[in-house]
């Protein structure tokens, strides 16, 4: 174990990852490198990946700090919501506000993370476990790494390439954005020839579905701002083809989406799984809440991106308008008279994303939390991918019809059954891409998806004005990547975004 813990280290001074009690508790099923003999050695090495997937997913506003310019987000002008303040009305750009509170945790959790592939597609290179075993070991620490790395290019631009889980010296330079999209493509290359197939896979793991979906979404951002290559839409189709032509996922009904149960569907391509015992709780229910629910007033769709969904049953069901009203006696959550109301009259007056507090559970604390499985990729998500690719690159019937079927289930409508009060003969990659918003509201997906498409002002524009959270300046591209981390420029040779910020 004292390898393992110097490499930690090393990453620890780097990019100041989290605290030594949690890595402690983190890195306790990880093995040294030459104890990599069985299937339940590998298991255990990739135990460490699967939790800090989940401890950063867990908390929501955690990752999407850097994404509340988006209109499926805004925050509450009151409290402590300084650092979601800052990124909804865009006060960045010039490397500005990089020391905000949350900024940190999504990149020191990710490159932690990356810090654990790293470390066991080192150990696996001499491991005697069998060699079907071992290569599902490489596979899902790829895939985990290629998704960590999408997801800081995304945010922050381009990023080092550290391979070397255990010696990183705080000398390492930003690669390239199309170097770093190299890099994830070479891992997702491997990671898809060698995990299983869909309903194939060990309980809560991945599958090559997931491989897929991130392959289908690199492609996409890779056609998009920046690097604008349009050749990889075709790429994005054919990924995203590959899982809709394998046949397992599905649609579920979308009463039954953001159940319990729902997570843990055919039309999961992942989720993220809570233990049974509920040692680690999902803040969802919390973060998506505002002070009437007992919540910690977090995030709220913008009014604009409200009023523009389109009404039926998905709007109901990602929506709600009716605010549960709620205090804390004698240790337990309990109404208040009314137990319900207006959403016009609560502090934030903004309806709450009932998506995300439909499965809460109010008796575990004084907060609502949950147990809900944390969606990674939906197959409805695959779906709108296929379309948008397709609509630039010209229509197909199919292309169309995955389009319909995602149309259809929002409109509690059997999605395999055609319907003329619902289907399009033929879509723009605009009416696509909107779509894709309502879908994956609040998913940390819809800000990516304006930034790549150079939507972002336009979005923008539309935005009330008497939303409470006034703009700094108009949106331009210096807003489409975040300030990299203080803590982490200061203690390594990274340079600062613009400055550092290099597509080729």
């Amino acid at each position: 174990m004292k390898s393992i813990h110097k490499g930690i280290t090393a990453v620890l001074l780097l990019f100041l990852a989290i605290s030594c009690s949690d890595l402690e508790e983190d890195t306790r099923s990880l093995l040294t490198l030459d104890e990599l003999s069985s299937e339940g050695d590998i298991v255990a090495s990739v135990a460490p990946i699967y939790r800090n997937m989940l401890d950063i997913h867990r908390q929501p506003h955690v990752l999407r700090t850097a994404t509340f310019g988006g209109d499926d987000l805004t925050t509450s002008p009151r409290r402590n919501k300084v650092a979601f303040r800052v990124f909804d009305g865009f006060d960045y750009g010039s490397g500005e506000n990089s020391d905000i509170i949350a900024l940190p945790e999504a990149w020191d959790t990710y490159w932690q993370t990356i810090y654990f592939c790293n470390t066991l597609i080192d150990g696996l290179k001499t491991a005697t476990a069998t060699e079907e075993e071992i290569a599902l070991g490489d596979a899902e620490a790829r895939a985990f790494r290629a998704y960590c790395y999408l997801h800081l290019v995304k945010t922050w631009g381009n990023v080092p390439l550290i391979v070397d889980g255990v010696t990183p010296t705080g000398d390492e330079q930003r690669a390239t954005v199309v170097e770093n999209y190299e890099f994830i493509e070479n891992d997702l290359l491997i990671a898809e020839q060698n995990l299983p197939d869909a309903g194939s896979e060990s309980e809560g793991r991945i599958s090559v579905s997931f491989a897929k979906a991130v392959f289908s979404d690199l492609y996409l951002t890779w056609a998009g701002w920046p690097v604008q290559d349009e050749t990889k839409y075709e790429a994005a189709a054919q990924k995203s083809r590959d899982i809709i032509d394998a046949g397992f996922h599905e649609l579920v009904p979308i009463e039954e989406l953001w159940t319990l149960e729902g997570a843990v569907s055919r039309e999961s391509i992942f989720s993220l799984r809570f233990p049974a015992d509920a040692s680690i709780l999902s803040a969802f229910p919390t973060a998506f809440s505002g002070v009437e629910s007992r919540g910690f007033n977090d995030a709220f769709p913008e009014l604009q991106f409200f009023f523009d969904f389109p009404e039926g049953p998905r709007k109901d069901f990602t929506f709600l308008e009716d605010i549960p009203n709620r205090r804390v006696r004698g240790g337990v959550i309990v109404d208040r008279d009314p137990p319900t109301i207006p959403f016009e009259d609560t502090e934030n007056q903004k309806p709450y994303y009932r998506k995300f507090t439909l499965a809460e559970d109010l008796t575990i604390n004084s907060r609502p939390r949950g147990l809900r499985p944390i969606e990674m990729y939906r197959y409805a998500e695959i779906l709108l991918i296929y379309a948008e690719a397709q609509a630039r690159i010209g229509q197909t019937a199919s292309s169309i019809e995955a389009f319909n079927q995602v149309k259809r289930r929002a409109a509690g409508l059997p999605y395999l059954v055609p319907d003329p009060t619902v289907d399009v003969t033929s879509a723009t990659p605009n009416e696509v891409v909107d779509e894709k918003g309502w879908e994956l509201a609040g998913e940390y997906k819809r800000w990516f998806d304006l930034v790549r498409t150079q939507r972002v002002a336009e979005v923008t524009a539309r935005r009330l004005s008497d939303e409470v959270i006034p703009l700094t300046r108009q949106p331009s591209e210096a807003q489409f990547i975040a300030p990299i981390p203080f803590s982490a420029i200061n203690l390594s040779q990274l340079e600062q975004n613009p400055q550092g910020f290099r597509i080729r």
